[in-house]
């Protein structure tokens, strides 16, 4: 892994940070395998230890208000988070109409322009289309590659 942003967070704020993505990949209702993949892979990135993952996975259905996590966060920790969620909300091939308004609500606690996040749409799109690329140079393509690389 390379290092990130999330390394610079104190644990509080890294609980916070996967309680936000929780959230977020929840707040359609409907938790696919690859959301589950990403929240584990994001607490595992935070290093957040056995026993207290343990305390947030029952947020993937009991979910925590999303304005009470924020608090919790700086605004830099904030934009992270805004970051990451995107990536989550877009793991399942599409983003929900209240996976946007989260992620709409964190761009505000974050201080983020609406100018930056269309840019962070953006790169979340550039990066599909990046793994897509690549999964094809091994010719392991997943299902939807083709229409990243149109």
């Amino acid at each position: 892994m390379l290092p990130d942003a999330v390394d610079l967070l104190d644990e509080r704020s890294r609980e916070a940070y996967v309680g936000v993505l929780i959230h977020v990949a929840a707040a359609d209702g409907d938790l696919v395998r690859e959301e589950s993949a990403a929240i584990e892979a994001a607490m595992g990135r935070a290093m957040i230890r056995p026993k207290q993952r343990e305390k947030l996975r029952p947020q993937l259905t009991e979910q925590s208000k999303l304005s009470e996590l924020l608090d919790q966060l700086s605004e830099d920790a904030c934009r992270v988070v805004l970051r990451d969620s995107m990536i989550i909300a877009a793991v399942d091939g599409d983003y929900h109409e209240s996976e946007l308004e989260a992620i709409h609500e964190i761009a505000k606690a974050s201080g983020v322009s609406k100018k930056e996040l269309d840019s962070l749409f953006g790169w979340v799109e550039d990066g599909w289309r990046w793994m897509a690329r690549g999964r094809g140079i091994l010719g392991v393509n997943l299902a939807g590659d083709e229409s990243l690389l149109d």
